[in-house]
């Protein structure tokens, strides 16, 4: 029987309350899209400020930007206890965020749910990330980071169709400074963070940042007498070197390694076998189903062991009225796991899996501003290759399989080029009204090797090969674009219009013979609103939305193969609003809410685990993890300032109605609607030198599913468990 959440009342209940409680705080006249505000934004007299972004390729404030983006800035995040980027989604609007097999899934407004490559451009001081676990490297010491909504594909490129998140870690500085902040919390959890920034001589300055966290204690109890499973241990550093060359031309180097093992790879049974799942595999009638959330039943190894190193060089140049950037960068990422797949009592399949990938990357861009006319243009080139070889030994054997049967898949490897030139202006028809274009033409070409066999753990039998070294290239082109218009109706507001496109690529799918699947695109119509009130007091942003999505990617998994498929097409609309309001200089209140509706259009499928149902036609039915309703609610006081420092306190709540896993929205593949809540009380010295938190992260300690998979062999569903309740506290000492 399917695991649901349990909450007190009504579910219907509970969204009322929110909506009511959202649109009470976001009762002022205007539309459009805003940040969060920290403490460091409120002016003497109380008023909000803002945060200056680079989303644009320019320093801009976010309330100029003529796109849905939320900026955190440091200040923020640590009030608000923003350490990983998981709780990313319990701060920003139509953002969804899982784990899964050691990797995060980002989506944003229903798309991006990573199948192939990331929908979701993720980029880390101007790098496009590749694999989607590395960027907890990008978590440590920051400055700030940038969610944007909608697809980014003229600025950002191939795989930003859902949109794209920036993490820019804190610049050296000209001061030695540095901090060393310690936090110990449940789970026996253990971190450590030490940042020193250190300048020498008049040119050149470096900052060392080092993060070290060891969960010891597992948050997924085994209930079978085999290891808890959720531990974790990881180190990350960072080394940056800010050099002025000359008076017009800087360097940056950013050095950058991450490493971590533990038992973070699993899945665990949501239901029982279903009939067929049986008469496949008749000794399922043993299997023990874990009897609650934050359990398991697997008695298989457990472990995974990942690193990833990155190098990068920035050079800005500035000519006169004209600035030229470069960006080189170099990533090396691999990764190991052994893995107890089926998640139960029985040892029905174990699986080993290696992942190497190395990429190089080079852009070139050049800015400036020509009378009325802004602009910015360039070039990029991204080569990539990767590897990966998984074995799955099933003991028990798995229909149509026998007994000790070996099935190993390898792909050596997938080599990926890609090249872009791109161009966006912003044309000044007034000082109040502007015309926004821009255009990317891409080429993409993938080279895949595979060898895949079928094999035996008996001695002496052969193997059978399924995929002899079979070559498959791929080769796509693209042109997206971006067409807007703003208009600033005042001083501190703004409407805007754009109509921007995306594209993702395309790829093979690993365990599968010379299969591929197509790119996918899609082309998004915006208007929002951007604007301050009430004398700088209140902040309230909104946006309206329509996607037309083709050629969907989606994941299948059918006997013991995972594949990716193109759906017919989808449809997303909805809207957004954020607001945040500072009544004087001890309050801050924020909050925001999304209502959206994403559905397949053309779109049929047979579900594996319900074959009999034949070709379903799916139109009308929801995308995975795009649930119709979400949002965020705040409050923070901070006492006026004393001898003794002052306090800061802060609730946050973050709601988001159901969610469907898979694209049938079968009550088993969903997660019920349900809220976290997000405490933090914060002691800071009078000379800011000292900081002392107290943390409970899911207050409640709601148990919910962030990704669920269907095994049609087993007759159900293996999903992965949200972070339940943690408490805590964090010290920290700055000189």
């Amino acid at each position: 029987m399917k695991k649901s959440i349990t909450t007190t009342g009504a579910r219907q209940k509970l969204k009322t309350s929110l909506l009511c409680s959202a649109m009470a705080i976001l009762a002022v006249p205007a539309f459009g899209q805003a940040a969060s505000v920290s403490d460091n934004q409120i002016d003497q007299q109380g008023r909000l400020g803002t945060i200056t972004v680079t989303a644009q390729r320019k320093s801009e404030s976010d309330q100029d930007v003529p796109v849905s983006i939320t900026a955190l800035d440091k200040k923020l995040l640590d009030a608000r206890g923003i350490t990983d980027m998981d709780a990313l989604q319990f701060a920003v609007p139509s953002v969804s965020i899982g784990q899964s097999l050691g990797a995060t899934f980002v989506t944003v407004r229903g798309v991006g749910r990573s199948v192939g490559d990331p929908g979701v451009a993720i980029n880390v001081d101007g790098v496009y990330q590749p694999r989607n676990f590395p960027m907890v490297v990008a978590q440590t010491d920051l400055e700030r980071v940038e969610v944007l909504r909608g697809p980014q594909g003229t600025l950002y490129g191939r795989n930003a169709n859902g949109g794209a998140v920036n993490f820019i870690s804190a610049a050296p500085s000209d001061t030695t400074e540095g901090y060393i902040k310690a936090s110990y919390a449940t789970f026996n959890e253990k971190t450590l963070e030490v940042v020193n920034n250190l300048p020498i001589g008049d040119a050149v300055r470096t900052r060392l940042a080092l993060n070290y966290s060891d969960r010891e204690e597992g948050f997924i109890e085994n209930t079978a007498g085999g290891e808890d499973l959720g531990t974790q241990e990881m180190l990350s550093g960072r080394f940056r070197l800010a050099a002025d060359l000359t008076p017009d031309l800087s360097l940056d180097l950013n050095l950058s390694a991450y490493g971590s093992d533990g038992r973070t790879d699993y899945y665990v049974p949501t239901d029982e076998p279903n009939a067929r799942g049986l008469a496949l595999n008749p000794y399922l009638t043993g299997v023990v189903i874990a009897p609650d959330y934050y359990t398991t039943t697997a008695l298989g190894p457990t472990s995974s062991d990942r690193s990833m190193q990155s190098a990068s060089v920035t050079l800005d140049w500035q000519l006169g009225s004209v600035a030229l950037k470069s960006i080189t960068a170099y990533q090396r990422v691999d990764a190991a796991w052994v893995m107890d797949r089926d998640g139960t009592n029985l040892a029905i399949v174990d699986a080993i899996q290696d992942e190497h990938s190395e990429t190089f990357s080079q852009e070139l861009n050049v800015s400036g501003q020509t009378g009325p006319l802004d602009w910015v243009g360039g070039v990029y080139m991204y080569d990539d290759s990767y590897r990966q070889s998984a074995n799955f030994d099933f003991v028990l054997g798995f229909s149509p399989l026998p007994p000790q049967s070996t099935l190993s898949y390898n792909t050596l490897p997938i080599d990926t080029e890609a090249r872009a030139i791109f161009g966006d202006v912003t044309y000044g028809v007034t000082d109040r009204f502007r015309l926004i274009g821009g255009a990317r033409y891409s080429e993409d070409e993938q080279h895949a090797f595979q060898d895949h066999f079928l094999g035996s753990t008996v001695a002496g039998s052969p193997a059978i090969s399924i995929c002899n070294d079979v070559e498959t290239r791929l080769e796509d082109e693209s042109t997206t674009y971006r067409l807007g218009a703003q208009y600033d109706v005042t001083d501190d507001s703004q409407v805007y219009v754009m109509n921007s496109t995306g594209w993702k690529a395309g790829g093979v799918n690993y365990s599968s013979c010379a299969d591929t699947f197509d790119p996918e695109t899609i082309t998004a119509y915006e208007a929002g609103l951007k604007g301050m009130f009430l004398g700088g007091n209140v902040r309230f942003n909104a946006a309206a939305f329509y996607y037309d999505y083709e050629d969907f990617q989606v994941r299948e998994v059918v006997g013991f193969a995972s594949s990716v498929t193109n759906a017919g097409s989808a449809t997303v609309k909805g809207v957004e609003f954020e607001a945040d309001w500072a009544p004087d200089d001890h309050w801050i209140l924020n909050g925001s809410l999304s209502l959206l509706d994403a559905t397949y259009g053309d779109f049929s499928n047979t579900d594996s685990l319900n074959p009999d149902l034949g070709l379903q036609n799916l139109e009308g039915r929801y995308l995975s993890s795009a649930p119709e309703v979400s949002g965020n609610l705040g409050i923070a006081y901070r006492t006026a300032p004393t001898s003794r420092g002052h306090v800061t306190a802060r609730a946050d709540m973050s709601y988001r109605s159901e969610v469907f896993f898979r694209e049938f929205n079968t009550e088993q593949a969903s997660q019920d609607g349900y809220a976290i809540v997000n405490a933090n009380l914060i002691w800071e010295s009078p000379d800011s030198a000292y900081t002392v938190r107290l943390f409970a992260d899911n207050l409640f300690d709601k148990g919910y599913w962030t990704a669920m998979l269907a095994i049609d062999g087993f007759g159900g569903l293996a999903g992965t468990y949200g972070t339940p309740r943690q408490v805590g506290i964090e010290l920290k000492a700055a000189f």
